[in-house]
């Protein structure tokens, strides 16, 4: 375990530093440094989303908020916990199969998928801490020798009010290292802002803790999530899932209910319109609206159009003439849909 001596004499940096905006949710999914993750579209409307993230030597603290929501699946940075805390919620919050309760974080494991829903606009604030370093505390201020993987991997509960404070700290102190980016700061400055970022999310992990294994229906969720996202061409029927996760159609309504917010063919819906969305943003084989729609299984393009711009806030059309390099206006889109 490293000595006091040892922990003072590490030198902390600002290795990079992120402030940005995105329309595009795959674009803003492969942005944050370190971080091996993507994301669909979930929910209705065109998206937004903003990204703000400094990376130290150490440890990673950054905000992202966006609209109308999202799925993310991936992980954080190898050998992280990452631990988020939401500063402000439109609809439920899903992670790893369970519903987030209100005064719950939310923490990820190293190598965890992090299984992640929001349903509907969402701001976080997260921070990625590797596992030497909470270790580290952990035997500081615990005065335990090392940390069970299960230890923070169960859900708790702190006060709503305590979860916005500190919450609310979080964004104070990666404001300070995002100015601190853009000018010299003193080693002695960034060294008490990590140690204040460590404080202030571990201080809330409970003294001692039971390990509850995931209730059989997350687990259900999650077969459920990668089977949904290899069907987009071939879409699946709720006879086909439940034969294949070897549950019945109640048991299957509730695990995605509880994990994604919304039935599995409505989650199918979406996965099959977000992958339509990625061939028309990458018209390489299929160049044509009707193409495209037919390849994800959609019979009826009319209520394929109609399903698009609700969930995307254009037409497909649109989105095909963007990726093609010409805009072209409504009139002219209605018709190429025909």
């Amino acid at each position: 375990m490293e000595s006091a001596a040892a922990a003072s004499a590490r030198r902390v940096e600002i290795l990079a530093a992120l402030d940005s905006y995105f329309s595009d949710f795959d674009t803003m999914a492969g942005s944050p440094v370190a971080w091996d993750q993507k994301y669909d579209h979930i929910g209705r409307g065109s998206f937004d989303g903003r990204i703000t993230q400094v990376v130290l030597n150490t440890l990673q603290v950054g905000r992202v908020v966006y609209r109308p929501g999202i799925m993310q699946r991936g992980s954080a940075p190898t050998g992280s916990w990452a631990i988020g805390l939401p500063i402000s919620v439109e609809g439920s919050l899903h992670l790893r199969g369970r519903q987030v309760a209100a005064g719950q974080p939310l923490v990820v494991g190293p190598c965890a998928d992090i299984a992640f829903t929001a349903n509907g606009a969402t701001d976080l604030a997260l921070v990625a801490i590797p596992v030497e370093q909470i270790e580290r505390w952990m035997w500081t201020r615990r005065g335990a020798t090392s940390i069970d993987r299960k230890y923070l991997d169960r859900a708790w509960t702190v006060a709503e009010a305590e979860i916005a404070r500190r919450g609310a700290t979080l964004l104070r102190l990666l404001g300070s290292l995002l100015r601190s980016a853009k000018a010299d700061i003193h080693q002695n400055v960034l060294g008490a802002i990590e140690g204040a970022l460590v404080d202030t999310v571990l201080g809330m992990v409970p003294s001692s803790e039971v390990a509850e294994p995931l209730h059989r229906r997350a687990r259900t969720a999650m077969k459920l999530r990668d089977m949904l996202l290899g069907s987009v061409e071939a879409p699946v029927s709720i006879t086909a899932m439940c034969e294949s996760l070897g549950v019945r159609e109640r048991t299957l309504f509730l695990s995605c209910v509880e994990a994604f917010g919304r039935p599995p063919k409505r989650l199918l819906l979406e996965l099959r319109l977000n992958a339509a969305r990625r061939a028309l943003t990458n018209p390489e084989v299929e160049r044509t609206v009707t193409a495209v729609a037919a390849r994800f299984g959609f019979l009826h393009f009319g209520h394929f159009s109609a399903e698009y711009v609700r969930q995307f806030g254009e037409l497909p059309s649109v989105t095909l003439a963007k990726a093609l390099g010409a805009v072209e206006s409504p009139n002219r889109a209605w018709a190429r849909m025909r």
